[in-house]
């Protein structure tokens, strides 16, 4: 099996509005937390919390409930705000381009198992998030939280001047279909490789209502000073890169350097220092790609193969097995 990185935690920020929506749904907090070793008290903006276990906490909200869209409608109460400080860093940035590229410099420090990432074209941006904790717990309600608040973000941004042309989600298809047209007046597409709003190529150029550059640079430089006091490992960092940079097709070692500003000699040295090494981290995030979308989709083994970026779908079957003990396929079987 691969590396493990399931130490990874999460900012408690976007958990905060569940007590209330549970009582609205009538089930105690105290039911959904029961056995998880955290309290209500835990549900605080700036408590950090195992990224596992906040997926494992929507997923019983969702159980308890009897509502599967319940990270839907935990994300459509929320935007900016959830973000903290990086929040406010976004909203006085120049344009809309900017303020989301904000967003993919600093999340990692709001989460350290999932990345957010965007990728440029002419036509179209895409504003995406994958998680690549590899705890092993895969959850739809997350990916579910994380398209509503994407929405949001770009809506408050934006003063609902830009919205998605398309949403993609690697759930499967919820049975009712009416909460997620709140989303945005826009195609959704079930069971893709990947969770992510597409946006208008022209729309990241949007100046922002409330751009203050003079703001925006200090609270980046406020924000980077912290980060230098206590800095985020080397591996951590190659972790969160290359899960935005397996949407993109670029993750050998040389792409990711060139992210991170490093040259490939001192990134290896780096991760060296760390007792990691590049190609472990690479398995590991992989591994826990895979398994999300053999859990979640019904994408095929050819699919799933390209959407890790190997040469083959045999080549991506013989590195599930050497990962694993099993092929992709048997892997899924045992699941259903």
């Amino acid at each position: 099996m691969a590396g493990n990185s399931s130490h990874a935690m999460q900012r408690a920020a976007p958990l905060v509005p569940m007590p209330a929506l549970l009582s609205e749904f009538g089930v105690e907090i105290e039911a959904v937390l029961e056995g998880t070793g955290l309290g209500v008290e835990d549900l605080r903006p700036e408590a950090m919390i195992p990224f596992a276990q906040a997926q494992l906490i929507l997923d019983r909200a969702a159980l308890l409930t009897g509502r599967d869209d319940f990270g839907l409608q935990m994300g459509l109460r929320q935007g900016l705000e959830a973000l903290g400080p990086v929040g406010s860093i976004m909203r006085h940035a120049a344009t809309l381009g900017n303020a989301l590229s904000d967003f993919v410099g600093l999340q990692l420090g709001n989460s350290g198992g999932a990345a957010v990432y965007l990728l440029r074209s002419a036509d179209h941006a895409v504003f995406g998030y994958g998680v690549y904790d590899s705890s092993g717990h895969a959850s739809p309600q997350i990916y579910d939280l994380a398209l509503a608040v994407g929405c949001n973000i770009v809506k408050e941004l934006t003063d609902g001047a830009v919205g998605p042309s398309e949403l993609w989600s690697v759930r499967r298809k919820p049975s009712d279909l009416s909460p997620y047209m709140s989303l945005g007046h826009c195609p959704i597409r079930f069971e893709q490789s990947q969770t992510c709003l597409f946006l208008p190529g022209r729309s990241i150029g949007h100046e922002l209502p409330l751009a203050d550059p003079s703001f925006h640079r200090s609270a980046i430089a406020e924000i980077m000073a912290q980060r230098a006091r206590v800095p985020w490992d080397t591996a951590h960092q190659v972790r969160n890169v290359f899960r935005s940079q397996l949407v993109a097709g670029r993750t050998t070692m040389p792409d990711v350097a060139k992210r991170l500003g490093l040259h490939p000699r001192s990134l290896r040295r780096a991760l060296q220092r760390e007792n990691a090494t590049f190609d472990t981290i690479k398995d590991d995030v992989r591994y826990a790609v895979a398994r999300e979308l053999l859990a979640l989709t019904s994408l095929s083994i050819v699919d799933i193969g390209m959407a890790l970026d190997f040469a083959t779908p045999s080549a991506f079957v013989r590195a599930f097995r050497r990962w694993s003990g099993v092929t992709p396929g048997i892997w899924r079987k045992e699941r259903e």
